[in-house]
């Protein structure tokens, strides 16, 4: 146990990636357990002195009414400051123990959901879907994304927050910086993408963040996508 924790140090100075076992190459199973042991703790977020509280303002700049996912909600520390501004906020978590804190708030327009998102198919589509300090987490970032727009009303907006670049922490899957974030996210059906760089109490750029915007309407037929291109260069 030692000489691992050892390696894992070194390779952490390296800027080298060192995620949990059951979360490196476990199964659903293994990923679920990892998380329900534990309870992710969110409630600094209503504090405006810690330096991560930007990214909460941030998100609460941005949120009005409407039905609202949020996607890895921990305890509940970004929900309570939603639920003020929201109608109603689906809060989705994989972890059980911090899902039952959650619902000790007993915050009256929130529907608690223990669930992957992945595999989440709910019977309505929001409004809003948050999604801060999630990404770097999931197996399959890019599936994740496009997933969430799906359940999105048209012209429904996703707001995602991540690290920039190396942070250290066992539970991280990814690392982006600007240019893999943007890649992530130009590869799906986005109607507009808004991204870039949200600095820390101490003006450093901290997190990658996106303004995601779902299609107001289903994109053209690919043939018919073809058919006017090729209108358009008969006109020049």
């Amino acid at each position: 146990m030692l000489a691992r924790r050892l390696l894992q140090a070194i390779r952490w100075r390296l800027g080298l990636r060192v995620a949990a076992t059951e979360l490196e190459v476990g199964d659903d199973g293994s990923f679920a357990a990892f998380y329900s042991s534990r309870i992710t703790d969110c409630n600094f977020l209503s504090d405006p002195t810690h330096y991560e509280y930007p990214r909460a303002k941030w998100v609460l700049d941005r949120v009005s009414g409407g039905i609202v996912l949020e996607v890895g909600c921990g305890n509940g520390g970004m929900t309570r400051l939603l639920a003020s501004q929201a109608d109603l906020i689906v809060a989705l978590d994989v972890s059980s123990l911090s899902l039952r804190e959650l619902e000790g708030l007993k915050l009256p327009n929130v529907e608690i959901v223990q669930a992957f998102i992945e595999g989440y198919r709910p019977d309505r589509r929001f409004d809003w879907i948050v999604m801060t300090e999630v990404l770097e987490h999931v197996r399959r970032p890019k599936q994740v994304v496009r997933h969430c727009l799906s359940l999105l009303k048209p012209g429904g907006t996703l707001l995602i927050t991540t690290p920039h670049g190396h942070w250290e922490s066992n539970e991280h899957l990814h690392e982006f910086d600007l240019v893999s974030f943007g890649d992530i996210l130009v590869k799906t059906e986005a109607e507009t993408i808004k991204l870039g760089y949200l600095r820390d109490r101490e003006n450093r750029r901290r997190w990658l963040i996106a303004e995601v915007t779902a299609p107001h309407s289903p994109p053209a037929p690919l043939a018919n996508r073809r058919q006017i291109m090729r209108e358009r260069r008969q006109r020049t």
